[in-house]
């Protein structure tokens, strides 16, 4: 949901929207908390010590190598978790990846989620996000 339809969706801000506090609106928006999956470079090191069951998912993986379908993805998956650069856990590829080997039952729905959620990261929302939202650059509201 993009900044203007959150922001009118609450009635609870409507008097900071008429007052245009634009302070306000960012601050009650990152209140709510909201993460999504952004880039994140992990490497198998990360998947073990900051991830829920990282040595058992590494260990799925690396018996997924030989699957008829995934396998060599997870190959490749597996090279660039073995290197320094690592593999981008936020990439929408590499998310369609993880959620194919829980379909595969490679990984189970909770290592699936613990791998993806390596990706989350607050949605941070400033004055001048809720200012481009909701006025053009002559100051006027957009509709």
């Amino acid at each position: 949901m993009d900044i203007r339809t959150r922001i009118l969706a609450r009635g609870d801000l409507a008097e900071l929207r008429a007052a245009r506090d634009l302070d306000g609106l960012a601050a009650a928006l990152n209140a709510e908390g909201l993460q999504a999956p952004r880039q994140r470079f992990i490497t198998a090191r990360a998947v073990m010590a900051s991830c829920p069951g990282g040595l058992p998912i590494l260990a799925a993986l690396d018996g997924a190598r030989e699957h008829p379908v995934v396998g060599k993805a997870v190959a490749w998956a597996l090279t660039f978790l073995g290197q320094e650069a690592g593999l981008d856990i936020g990439d929408p590829f590499t998310q369609e990846m993880v959620d194919h080997l829980v379909a595969f039952e490679i990984l189970t729905d909770e290592q699936g989620a613990a791998l993806k959620a390596m990706a989350l990261q607050p949605v941070v929302v400033t004055r001048l996000d809720v200012e481009a939202a909701f006025y053009s650059p002559d100051g006027t509201e957009r509709e």
